[in-house]
């Protein structure tokens, strides 16, 4: 190996025109080159690249990227090439012979670069490297790598085995976006435990950070149309639906998204890099790739599903080191959205296993899967997309690998003898010899790739072969195409291994609404990504710049306790774990049809919290659970005769003794400010109260309110200080007590003994 040039300055200059390092990459490089394997965790547009460029040219041979977009890897490569240097790339957008040529320049030692899609890597390809002087292993995205990152692709679980194939080349992990969980599980699936981590330059310092709270969407159109007018801007959101509203609230704005014409999602892009169009409202699915610096605005009109997601759209404004501006439209109801996405994503874990018997008992590989056929094998009740769900699983599981659309076969039955020459001979030839029965299966890119053509002159070929009664042709399937992997292999998945992925994602989620809720929004995205702030407040956000306090957790005042014990003890009292809607539903005293089926109305906490609204008791969950008093779980049951799952609020530990007053210790963002001041004095709490005869008078008024009676028709004042002093917890003793018949106990006994029993804690 030749002695890497020391003067990486005059290299830098040399190489790339640059007179200086960037913040942090000379540190990265000088390692990279010199010492050992590592993991580089810059955010979008601080020049990760060059980590890796740089390296390969001063340690000379070739340096194997391996990167998942194709549009990315030909921008990166044509940069290079622009300046000199000697890239390449190999993907499926490559003819078979362009392939050869470059693997031979390889060999040759004429690519510095090589750029490689990681579904590539396959025992064909390592044949192809013999002879490469593989000297640098960069793996692009690395965050693919991690079932915990936000974009795994299994493809990437290959990397580890082929680093091993390369020889175990120097390896340097880059991606943008990784928690210090997710930078462990990159360096696990490589082998790399003791690689080096460079954590850097998340304080994007030229972007402006805004979060606005909003109420409802007609807020968030007056204001992502201010927001994003003029451009260039982008406005990312959760669904198509709410990209159309977006676009449409947005002079001029364009929508994205994969409900479109491929054609039209085409000229919407080119249109934006090119400037001529100045704002594109899209799902996330728009941006992978992008390469434009001037990036004026991020909106996001709904909250995205986790902070990674975030920070990586958010890192599409002022990459060119201008200042711009990212706002969150922050609505936390908007949460509900992606526990639907992530509820829907993770199927039991019997149906994933009776889709597996299924699509590995059908004795092809590949399989193709026509849209709703694993239907017949998932329960009646199962929803639409159920089917779709298992197979992404089966996925992720390394099981089976989703096909693309070059890989998708046609089928070929031989009815004639074609004694042509040239390459309709040639394309018979290889029917022929492939074939089984008369029949054979063909992938006009594979046939291309031995026949050295392009796969568009073999698709030409076979249409003339079927035109001259050579062969009966069926062009390749639309259907959805999946290799088998592993054939016959045990799937292991339990429905404890599906419990933990919900709760994973729903942990991520949690922390996209407490940055919404954070002091500051720097600050919390540097300590979320695993690097220490140099600051408490940063000064330029909006929760800095507007002295935003009090949402750090701290301690309760009386008032506030008792709220929150009340909005505990609810959760107690209603049995089994229920979702944080239905919770507050009971405590604010809505009765719905859900409420009263459940005999929630009956409840000695129903109504207990009817001063506050909806919303404001179901902020105090959220922050209950945020504080660990509450757990979020996910439950699954029959609503509207479909098997479906969401997330539950359940009492743990700590809650339990937060609702006795036995934790002293307690701290919570409690969110209710002046309105816990200003409501109405709570004397009486379900658990641990020392006025049960006020606790009494409580439920009795809410019970004439809702019987439209007087509140002695209900009880006299007596007969509840006679309740209080006896304390009856069954049917046999409330009857006993002076003024409480058998006819008053069948209107309004029950909910009476259910607070004495509440109020004893039992």
């Amino acid at each position: 190996m030749s002695t890497p040039p020391l003067d990486l300055a005059a290299l830098l200059r040399a190489r790339f025109g640059h007179e200086a390092f960037r913040p942090g990459q000379e540190e990265i490089v000088r390692f990279v080159v010199s010492e050992a394997d590592s993991l580089v965790v810059m955010p979008t547009g601080a020049g990760k690249s060059l980590c890796y460029q740089l390296p390969a040219l001063a340690m000379g041979g070739t340096c194997i990227v391996v990167s998942p977009l194709i549009a990315l890897m030909k921008d990166q490569v044509d940069q290079l090439l622009a300046r000199g240097v000697r890239a390449a790339l190999i993907n499926s957008s490559v003819d078979p012979a362009e392939r050869r040529a470059t693997m031979d320049a390889a060999r040759r030692g004429e690519v510095e670069l090589l750029y490689v899609a990681p579904e590539r890597f396959s025992p064909r390809f390592f044949d192809a490297l013999r002879g490469v002087d593989v000297r640098l292993l960069a793996i692009d995205e690395a965050h693919c790598l991690s079932q915990w990152g936000h974009d795994f692709r299994p493809d990437y679980l290959r990397l580890g085995e082929a680093r091993l194939a390369l020889g175990s080349p120097r390896t340097v992990a880059l991606t943008a976006t990784a928690t210090p969980e997710v930078q462990d599980d990159i360096l696990r699936v490589l082998g790399l435990p003791g690689a080096r981590k460079f954590v850097r330059g998340f304080d994007r310092h030229n972007l402006r950070i805004d979060v606005m709270e909003v109420k409802g969407p007609k807020e968030k159109d007056t204001l992502v149309a201010a927001l994003a007018g003029g451009g260039p801007a982008l406005v990312y959101c959760a669904t198509r639906k709410n990209v159309d509203r977006a676009a449409g609230a947005v002079p001029g704005a364009r929508a994205y998204h994969a409900g479109l014409d491929l054609s039209e999602r085409q000229t919407v892009q080119e249109a934006f890099m090119r400037g001529k169009l100045g704002v594109v409202a899209a799902t996330n699915a728009f941006g992978m790739g992008l390469d434009k610096d001037d990036v004026r605005a991020v909106v996001h009109y709904d909250m995205p599903g986790s902070i990674e997601a975030y920070y990586q759209e958010i890192g599409r404004a002022g990459r060119d080191g201008k200042a711009s501006r990212v706002t969150l439209l922050f609505r936390e109801e908007d949460r509900r959205i992606h526990e639907f996405f992530i509820h829907g994503s993770h199927p039991p874990a019997a149906w994933v296993h009776a889709a597996w018997k299924y699509v590995d008992g059908k004795g092809e590989n590949p399989v193709f899967l026509a849209p709703g056929e694993l239907a017949s094998v998932l329960p009646p009740d199962a929803e639409e997309r159920a089917g779709q769900s298992c197979v992404y699983t089966l996925v992720r599981e390394g099981l089976v690998r989703r096909l693309g659309g070059a890989d998708r076969p046609g089928y070929a039955r031989l009815l004639s003898p074609c004694r042509e020459e040239g390459l309709r001979g040639r394309v018979f030839s290889w029917l022929v010899d492939h074939a089984h029965d008369g029949q054979c299966g063909a992938v006009p890119e594979r046939i291309a790739d031995e026949l050295d053509v392009t796969p568009q002159q073999v698709v030409a070929t076979l249409a003339t072969l079927r035109a001259r009664a050579h062969i009966d042709w069926v062009e390749p399937t639309r259907a959805e195409g999946y290799e088998i992997l592993r054939p016959g292999a045990e799937l292991r998945l339990t429905e404890a291994d599906v419990r933990a992925r919900v709760a994973r994602e729903l942990k991520k989620l949690q922390s996209m609404v407490d940055y919404g809720r954070a002091e500051c929004r720097r600050k919390f995205i540097l300590e979320y990504f695993g690097e220490t702030a140099p600051y408490e407040r940063c000064g330029n956000c909006d929760a800095c710049r507007s002295g935003k306090k009090g949402t750090a957790p701290r301690g309760l005042d009386a008032d506030e306790d008792i709220i929150v014990r009340k909005a505990l003890a609810c959760v107690a009292r209603m049995k089994d774990p229920h979702a944080a809607g239905m919770v507050a539903r009971v405590l604010v005293g809505n009765r719905d049809g859900a409420v009263n089926s459940f005999g929630f109305d009956r409840l000695s906490t129903f109504g207990i919290l009817s001063q506050f609204s909806q919303r404001e008791v179901e902020a105090v969950l959220a922050e209950l659970a945020r504080a660990g008093a509450l757990e979020r779980q996910p439950a699954r049951r029959q609503i509207g005769g479909r098997d479906t799952m969401y997330t539950v609020l359940a009492l743990n530990d700590l809650g339990r003794q937060v609702m006795l007053g036995k934790a002293d210790d307690f701290r919570m963002c409690f969110p209710l400010g002046a309105a816990a001041k200003s409501a109405p004095s709570i004397t009486a709490a379900p658990v641990g109260s020392t006025d049960l005869y006020q606790h009494l008078r409580d439920v009795r008024g809410r019970l004439a309110k809702a019987a439209d009676v007087p509140a002695y028709v209900v009880a006299a004042d007596r007969t509840l200080q006679a309740i209080a002093a006896s304390r009856p917890v069954t049917r046999t003793a409330m009857l006993s007590v002076h003024g409480m018949g058998p006819e008053r106990f069948r209107k309004f006994g029950e909910p009476l003994l259910e607070a004495v029993r509440s109020w004893c804690g039992g």
